[in-house]
């Protein structure tokens, strides 16, 4: 009996190293992933809100560089806010940082005249984040994606003045 006194001891280490402490990391690390998920979804959604809402004030002059400009700043400002803490946000909807995307795609337009201000044109925000596991000590990464859809509202001209 005496001999067997650490038999126990050293059984709960082997158990902890290779069971116990694994499950717990593994545990940690998909809850991360879930969360940054979820987090691209809803700033996804909260950008697609927020472009498909933009009302631009002036006069286009027929072209939708100026309203594109305005709406991509809108949905860059949104995305930014709502992307929450692990995620590093994207400095514009048409740039990148090192891990994370964002674009703005407009859907083919039906009016027979095209509309500067893209009035009922669907717009499609995508928000991508390149996530590495186990806090970089392995080097292995996850692509996550997220991507919310919304027709612009209608909207006319607007002046300093008013409609």
């Amino acid at each position: 009996m005496k001999q067997e006194s650490g038999q126990t001891l050293v059984e709960f280490a082997l158990v902890l190293i290779f069971i116990i402490l694994p499950l717990t990391l593994v545990f940690i690390e998909v809850s991360i992933v879930l969360y940054e998920y979820v987090a691209l979804t809803n700033a996804a959604r909260e950008g697609a809100r927020a472009g498909s809402v933009y009302l631009f004030v002036g006069d286009p002059g027929g072209s939708s560089t100026a309203p594109d400009t305005g709406r991509s700043t809108s949905v860059a400002t949104t995305v930014s806010n709502t992307i929450g803490p692990l995620i590093p946000p994207p400095p514009d909807c048409d740039g990148t940082t090192s891990t994370t995307t964002c674009r703005i795609a407009y859907g083919v337009s039906s009016a027979p005249i095209p509309d500067p201000l893209r009035s009922t044109d669907a717009m499609t925000v995508t928000v991508a984040h390149t996530h590495t596991l186990l806090f970089g000590a392995f080097g292995g990464q996850i692509g996550l994606q997220a991507q919310a859809a919304m027709k612009i509202e209608p909207s006319t001209v607007i002046s300093d003045t008013g409609p």
